[in-house]
């Protein structure tokens, strides 16, 4: 068909009519477009079949690559539900998928173990009458076979939940990398700002599948002592919003995360480890750690440092996380810093003290407003007698 409308282009050419060429060329493009979306898979083994999941929640998506004479012959998809441990998925599905089938491949590739291998192994073996081994391949042609499936799985998954599959894929991916039972569709991330100690907050951010949830987001000003103690403060800061997730009250709190992720290194999961404890909460907790230049290295566990520069689609998110947490923390603790200083030029002034500060703010919102009214503006706000006004008139002016 290529070569024929080629010749046709060709000889529109000649006859000069150009706009019969170009819609021909255009065709052209199209079946070499089409040809490259619908290319033939290949692969090593004749016959093999690849099985690969995501999940989200309790809902999990199998996609299965089937492969005959080593070329890519059928694609399948299933959703499941009640699914709450990755590592169950093939204990039931294989049986059930290959329980009426007469066409066992030698070789199945799975992407997640579980432990019934050895014996699903051996029973498709007797069920097909000749060796069939279960696969999880970790490096070359058939680790690309299965990450394919895998994005086929995340695909249909986000479809049929209505997420954005790099988002899908990314907390699937994280799940993975963390060997977490499933993607961590709600995760909360905690930093804590100060300068030397003074006005010593923290700033909780949550992510839902993916994406910023700030409705959630939480504040925390530090309480329990002064000074600069970043990992008392962090500890603190976790007591105190799993003890609001006991008392229920709060929306922002009430739900439990599937993953807690900490601005820094072992020493901040060493002082938060006590707390979780403390209030019998079973959620996985890990450290984000910084390079020297203060960019997103890795995720610190109890057992070391995990690198997650080698999945793009986990790097981003855990970058955009911590981004947005230290963001979110920082803003917090400028605010806090500018009110202080804002109520400090105010009570300065005698006869103003933080209440009155307080109502001076909310009524004109600046300072500058206020640096720039009249005394009788002043006298307006509950409180400011005419005398108290004449004495902050001038003291500005």
């Amino acid at each position: 068909m290529v070569r024929l409308l080629q010749q046709k282009m060709e000889a529109a050419a000649e006859s000069l009519d150009f706009e019969y060429a170009a819609k021909l060329r255009d065709r052209i493009n199209a079946i070499g477009k089409l040809a490259d979306r619908q290319k033939v898979v290949m692969c090593t083994y004749k016959a093999q079949d690849v099985f690969a999941s995501a999940t989200i929640g309790d809902t999990a998506c199998v996609s299965v690559l089937v492969f005959r004479n080593s070329r890519l012959t059928d694609k399948k998809h299933y959703i499941l539900d009640g699914i709450f441990n990755k590592d169950d998925i093939y204990d039931q599905f294989l049986q059930q998928y290959y329980l009426d089938s007469a066409d066992i491949p030698p070789r199945v590739l799975i992407d997640a173990d579980t432990d019934s291998r050895e014996l699903l192994e051996h029973w498709l073996s007797e069920k097909s009458g000749r060796k069939v081994s279960i696969v999880l391949p970790q490096i070359g042609e058939q680790k690309r076979l299965i990450d394919m499936c895998r994005k086929n799985a995340t695909d249909n998954l986000a479809q049929k939940a209505q997420i954005n599959s790099k988002e899908m894929s990314a907390i699937n991916e994280l799940g993975r990398l963390l060997g977490l039972k499933g993607a961590p569709r709600i995760i909360e991330s905690y930093d804590i700002s100060n300068t030397a100690g003074d006005e010593n907050v923290a700033g909780m951010v949550v992510f839902h599948d993916g994406k910023p949830y700030k409705a959630h987001y939480k504040r925390f000003k530090i309480k329990g002592f002064s000074g600069q103690d970043d990992y008392r403060s962090m500890a603190e800061v976790l007591d105190r919003r799993f003890t609001e997730y006991r008392k229920g009250e709060d929306e922002g709190f009430s739900t439990l995360p599937d993953l807690i992720l900490l601005d820094g290194g072992i020493g901040q999961i060493s002082a938060v480890e006590p707390i979780l404890k403390k209030h019998n909460i079973n959620v996985p907790l890990f450290g984000m750690v910084k390079d020297s230049k203060h960019r997103t290295r890795a995720i610190a566990s109890g057992g070391g440092d995990i690198d997650i520069k080698s999945s793009d689609s986990t790097y981003r998110l855990v970058t955009a996380i911590q981004d947005e947490v230290h963001r979110f923390a920082i803003t917090y603790h400028k605010k806090r810093r500018s009110d202080k200083m804002l109520n400090s030029e105010l009570t300065a002034i005698e006869g103003i003290g933080p209440a009155k500060a307080k109502l001076l703010l909310k009524h004109f919102k600046t300072m500058k407003a206020i640096k720039a009214a009249s005394i009788e503006q002043l006298s307006e706000v509950k409180g400011i007698t005419p005398a108290l006004a004449k004495r902050i008139f001038d003291e500005f002016n």
